[in-house]
């Protein structure tokens, strides 16, 4: 029996200019207690998720970005429904890929596959736990689980991102550019609020619009940002950020600030900065899962809520 089996997404940024050097990489590594299957497509990662099932893999390496991640462990929760979750050791594979960083696991894909076997041949194999989101979204089947949901806009950033490329050196263009707009320009479409109601466990937020919401189960987003004020607990609860223009207007000088540190709920309801069990947000317009885009063609409900725990290879033992 094979502990470990790898999904290796070849069109993930850093895997796409060398494909069979990394899958060979990645499977000389690995050695014998591996099984490493490449997909073409995200419709290929069921098929290989029941392979992996039958086989009795316990740690499932994931070669790609977040989007990679959220699919593969929501198509494994649909597919095997209550069952526990394998270990899921994050192999990063771009920019957005955040879950490695928020639990320790730093270097390249290879680097991690190394500390994997060494920790299973030293038998130090450690994890920590994260929560996922369910994300419920009445267009789908089945639900979507993630480990961080964003609307408004972190939603229309990202999607720019894309359009620029999709690496980092993009992505610090693209924040430069938008600190700069934000100074001169609150006017941009960047900075335009989305129409929606939220609830916050079945509370309804005073505001029928908003500038960005953001929920996570990770402490640390792209590039280290530590936002939050309240931690999410795994399996019960989730962090939330919801932000009105007004408020950021009057704040925006404190941005550096509150990306590393966060701030504190603000009396007036313009700012919430807290942990939950449940966010509904009636009429989004899009949103985004671990860097994945969902776009609807209509105004859309969403319900989010705290889903199940999953194991992370960690071999700090991050909390």
């Amino acid at each position: 029996m094979k502990p470990i089996g790898v999904i290796f997404n070849p069109f993930a940024q850093t895997n796409r200019k060398r494909v069979p050097d990394q899958l060979n990489a990645i499977k000389e590594t690995l050695g014998s207690n591996a099984l490493v299957r490449a997909t073409s497509s995200v419709g290929e990662v069921p098929t290989v998720l029941k392979e992996f099932h039958k086989g009795g893999i316990k740690i499932l390496c994931i070669s790609g970005g977040d989007g990679t991640i959220s699919y593969a462990v929501s198509s494994y929760l649909n597919l095997f429904g209550g069952e526990e979750l394998p270990v899921i050791v994050p192999l990063r594979g771009g920019t957005m890929n955040m879950l490695s960083a928020d639990v320790g696991l730093s270097g390249d894909q290879i680097t991690i596959c190394r500390k994997l076997v060494q920790s299973l041949e030293k038998d130090k194999f450690r994890t920590t736990e994260r929560g996922l989101i369910r994300v419920i979204d009445p267009r789908f089947k089945h639900h979507n689980y993630g480990f961080c949901w964003l609307d408004g806009f972190p939603y229309k950033f990202i999607k720019r991102y894309y359009k620029e490329g999709a690496t980092v050196g993009a992505a610090l263009k693209l924040i430069f550019k938008t600190g700069i707009i934000s100074l001169m320009n609150m006017n941009h479409d960047l900075f335009k609020e989305v129409e929606s109601r939220v609830y916050v466990e079945d509370r309804e937020l005073p505001f029928k619009s908003h500038l960005l919401l953001v929920a996570s189960t990770v402490k640390r987003l792209v590039f280290g940002f530590r936002i939050f004020f309240e931690d999410a607990q795994a399996g019960e609860k989730f962090s939330i950020v919801y932000v009105t223009l007004p408020y950021f207007k009057k704040v925006r000088y404190q941005i550096p600030r509150a990306l590393y540190r966060g701030l504190k709920p603000d009396e007036s309801g313009n700012f919430l900065n807290q942990s939950t069990e449940s966010l509904r947000v009636e009429g989004n317009r899009g949103y985004i899962i671990d860097g994945e885009i969902y776009e609807p063609e209509e105004p859309v409900d969403i319900r989010l809520g705290a889903g199940p725990k999953v194991k992370i290879f960690s071999p700090k033992s991050i909390n």
